[in-house]
């Protein structure tokens, strides 16, 4: 039954690369992301914010990293 509801696991590489990620690594990262997205369909998501996504993301998967658990995303 397809209720809508989508959940993807983050491969474990994946989770510990962003955990590990230093600022600078994270900063390089969003500004390839962000050059990508604009040049591919003229995003205009600021690159501060995109930065604030990466580091919050960063954390929640050293969060996972410690405790030995995963990192999903679920999306409606």
């Amino acid at each position: 039954m397809n209720d809508g509801v989508e959940v993807l696991a983050l491969p474990k590489r994946l989770t510990r690369a962003l955990a590990n990620a230093s600022l600078t690594e994270l900063e390089e990262l969003a500004g390839r992301w962000t050059a990508r997205r604009r040049s591919e369909d003229g995003d205009e998501m600021m690159d501060g914010d995109l930065l604030a996504v990466l580091q919050k993301v960063a954390g929640l998967a050293a969060s996972a990293v410690h405790t030995g658990g995963g990192l999903y995303s679920r999306s409606f």
